[in-house]
C-alpha cells in the first residue's frame, strides 16, 4: 500500500532517520521515517522487511506501508536541517502506523511483560537477528490499552547478511539483547514454516527500486535468498 504525504506535523525528538508524523491525502496519520536521513534506504528497508514478517508472525507490532513524498511539499516544521532531508527523501519513504498516546517502556517495565509477548518477541527478534533491543533501549511502546508494542526494526542484521550473501541461518539472540539469556521462547522452526515462497515474494514486490538498489540485490535475488534462510530453519 502507498499514501502520499500531505503535510508534516511533527518532528519526534529521537532517531537519527528524522522520524515525524504526517498526515496523507486520505486525512490518516502516519510515522514516517526519511530515506534522505541517517542510514537510508537500506535501513527503511531492512525496517520494511521485518515489519512484515514480524506481523505475518503474530507479534505485536505496527504496520509498514509506502508514503509518497512529493517534490514540491513547503516547509511546515523543524529545523532547516529537517527540512533539507526532507528535500532529499523526495519519493518513497517508509511509513509506520501512528500508535497513539503510546508511552515509551524502559528497563523497570521489562520484568512485568505479558510472557506471550516476551515469547515470540524473543524469536521473532532470533530469526531476524535484530540487535538494537538492550535494556537499556527495548524499543518498546505501550498504548492507551495497556498493550505492548515492539517497534525500531531498522537494525536486524539478517536483511544485510542475505545482501552479503551470508545465506547459513543465524537464528540465536544477539548477546545484548535484553532476552538474551532466556532464548528464543515459540518453535523456530515452526515460526519460519509460516514464511511461505509466496508470501516473501509478495513482500520483495513491493519494495521501490531505490531500496533495492542500496542492497544490491534483484527483486528474484533477494526472494530467493530469503526463501532459502527461512527453509533451512524448517
Amino acid at each position: 500500500m502507498i499514501e502520499t504525504v500531505s503535510a508534516i506535523h511533527r518532528v519526534l525528538a529521537r532517531g537519527s532517520s528524522f522520524p515525524s508524523v504526517v498526515e496523507t491525502t486520505a486525512g490518516t496519520l502516519r510515522l514516517m521515517k526519511l530515506s534522505g536521513a541517517g542510514p537510508g534506504r537500506r535501513a527503511l528497508a531492512t525496517e520494511y522487511i521485518a515489519l512484515r514478517i514480524a506481523r505475518r508472525l503474530g507479534l505485536n507490532v505496527p504496520d509498514a506501508l509506502l508514503l509518497q513524498l512529493p517534490h514540491e511539499l513547503p516547509w511546515q516544521t523543524g529545523t532547516d536541517e529537517f527540512y533539507e532531508a526532507v528535500q532529499r527523501s523526495a519519493g518513497a519513504n517508509l511509513g509506520i502506523a501512528l500508535i497513539a498516546d503510546a508511552t515509551d517502556l524502559d528497563a523497570a517495565d521489562l520484568s512485568g511483560l505479558p510472557a506471550e509477548f516476551a515469547s515470540r518477541l524473543a524469536s521473532v527478534d532470533a530469526l531476524l537477528q535484530n540487535f538494537d533491543r538492550t535494556e537499556a533501549n527495548p524499543n518498546l511502546i505501550r498504548d492507551a490499552t495497556g498493550a505492548v508494542w515492539a517497534i525500531d526494526f531498522g537494525a536486524c542484521l539478517m536483511v544485510d547478511r542475505l545482501a552479503r550473501g551470508v545465506l547459513a541461518p543465524a537464528a540465536g539472540l544477539p548477546p545484548n539483547h535484553f532476552l538474551a539469556r532466556r532464548g528464543p521462547g515459540a518453535d523456530i522452526s515452526a515460526l519460519a514454516a509460516g514464511l511461505d515462497g509466496g508470501f516473501l515474494e509478495r513482500l520483495v514486490a513491493e519494495l521501490p527500486q531505490p531500496w533495492l538498489e542500496e542492497l544490491r540485490l534483484s527483486q528474484a535475488t533477494l526472494a530467493e535468498r530469503l526463501s532459502r534462510y527461512f527453509e533451512a530453519l524448517r
